[in-house]
Order: structure tokens, then sequence, then C-alpha cells
């Protein structure tokens, strides 16, 4: 028996976290030719793989931290409705949409059900980076014609931004008050490590749906040229592209990360942690100037 195949979501932004994944879900939203989701990261993939089958009550007791941010995401949408139906102004059509994803069955086709049928429409959920290779066949099986984006930054940066991200913005202290050791045990776990090795993560995203369906866009380039930047990716999905006009939009920070220097110990770890790596996606992406850059610094 031939395996359910769907046509939505057209693509998927799998990351890593701390890779500018919100500014493509940001400036994408505002094209015209785009719809997303209201919640960016729907992480169906990753929950089925590393969470398992949660049902609606399960989901709504569970302290785990991506269920905690769908609750919240559910309370702001009930706040929302109400303040509507008070008015009178209930958008019947975003009600439905919230009910089937609050309390639809996870399976593809509730998944598919989720995006837009008419505009291009995708989901960016940069846990998608830890995703296995027999996962990453599954989604192929499922959904053939999907499209891949990957996004990557000097995974040196990037583990910095991240640690402190988790471990001052969500405790609300300043980079000097956080000890060196909690920097070193959030550094090394081991999801997040694998998914910094990018020639890995391209190589098994590529394998499966092949080099055209895969585009890589780095973080550097984001900050360099923002504009050639968005329209790569714009090329890519088959939307229009930005005019220079719009180039300034563009430059705007959409995601303001903790202030902070990162120590000097932490720095050198992270050096000989990724040496290797770096070296491996400069000689996959031959062409690319950015990994030899990272090499050289």
């Amino acid at each position: 028996m031939k395996k359910e195949t769907f046509n939505k979501p057209d693509f998927i932004g799998i990351g890593p976290p701390k890779t500018g994944t919100t500014w493509i879900y940001r400036n994408l939203q505002q094209h015209p030719q785009v719809c997303f989701p209201l919640d960016k990261e729907i992480r169906y993939f990753w929950e089925k793989r590393y969470l398992g089958n949660y049902n609606m009550v399960s989901r709504l007791l569970s302290k785990h931290w991506h269920f905690l941010g769908k609750k919240h995401f559910y309370r702001q949408q009930l706040k929302k409705h109400a303040a509507d139906i008070i008015k009178g102004k209930l958008d019947k059509s975003q009600l439905r949409w919230d009910l089937r994803y609050f309390v639809g069955k996870r399976t593809n086709r509730w998944y598919s059900s989720l995006f837009h049928d008419a505009q291009v429409s995708g989901d960016i959920s940069a846990k998608y980076c830890e995703l296995p290779p027999s996962i990453i066949y599954n989604i192929k099986a499922a959904f053939p014609d999907l499209k891949i984006i990957i996004t990557v930054r000097n995974p040196i940066e990037r583990d910095w931004s991240r640690a402190k991200m988790n471990l001052c913005m969500r405790t609300n202290r300043s980079a000097d008050e956080v000890p060196i050791r909690e920097f070193l045990h959030h550094i090394n776990d081991p999801l997040q490590k694998r998914s910094n090795d990018y020639a890995r993560l391209i190589e098994s995203w590529r394998n499966v749906f092949g080099t055209e369906r895969v585009l890589v866009l780095f973080y550097d380039e984001l900050q360099d040229q923002p504009l050639t930047y968005f329209n790569q990716l714009c090329k890519f999905l088959g939307i229009q592209k930005a005019s220079e006009d719009h180039s300034e939009k563009l430059k705007e920070v959409v995601f303001r990360g903790v202030e902070g220097d990162m120590p000097i110990e932490l720095k050198i770890l992270l050096t000989k942690q990724h040496k290797n790596s770096i070296a491996r996606l400069a000689k996959l992406l031959p062409k690319t100037v950015y990994p030899q850059l990272w090499l050289e610094d």
C-alpha cells in the first residue's frame, strides 16, 4: 500500500538555533506571497522523535519546556479570541485553526493542515537540526516536495550566543554573573554539539532531499549583505525578490542577544572543539568564503 504524501508545507527551516531563524521568519512573514502559521516553531517532527505521542491532556499537564511554550501560546490566543468576541469581531477562520492546532491528533495530515493552501507556507523550527537520518527519510517519504533551509553561523559564536540566551536572558543575569562552570556544562550538550557539525548536517539532508532542494545560508552574509541574503531565500522559495528600497528594513535587528564578552578559557575550549568540523565544512563548500574565514580567525 502506497504511503500517503502531502504537498504542504512548502519548506522547513531547520536551524540550528541562534543562526538567524527568527530574522527569516519575521521578514518572510511580511512578504505578500508567504503565509506562516502564527506559532513560529511548531517542532512537529522533533516532538514526535524526542518526546513521543502525547495526548492533549498529557501535553497540558507536562512541565517540559516545549509544552510550556505551547501552553503560553494557547493562552495568548484564547485571550485574543475572548477580546474579539467582546468587540464582535471574532475571526472564525483563525479560531478554527487554533482549535485544530490545540486539540488535533499529531499526525502528518494534521501537520500539513496547518499551512496555507494558496500561498507559500512553511515551518521554521530550529530544533529540527537534531533529527537523525532515519527521521529525515520518513519526512521525505511523506513530504517529497519539501524544500529545506539550513542556516549556519561560526559555531564558536553560536555556542556563546546560545549559552547567553539560556543562562542569562532566561534567568535575568548578566554574562559576568554566570559562573564559567555553567557555561562549560551548557556547551557540552550532546545534541547541540552534534548540531554544530554543519558538514554532517548538510550532508544528512542533501543525501535524502538532493542538493537542489537544500539551501545553505550563512549568518555572516545576513550581517554583511541582508538584501543579498534575503533574495537568495526568495529565489529558492520561488517568490518575488525584495528591491533595494527594502534593504534598510532588512537591516533592522529582530532579536537582540545578551551583551558580554566570551571568557578566554571558553574561547580556547570552543576553538579546539570546533576546528575540525569547520575544516570539514570548508572542504564540503569550497566556493563559500565564510568557513575559511572562521578557520583563519
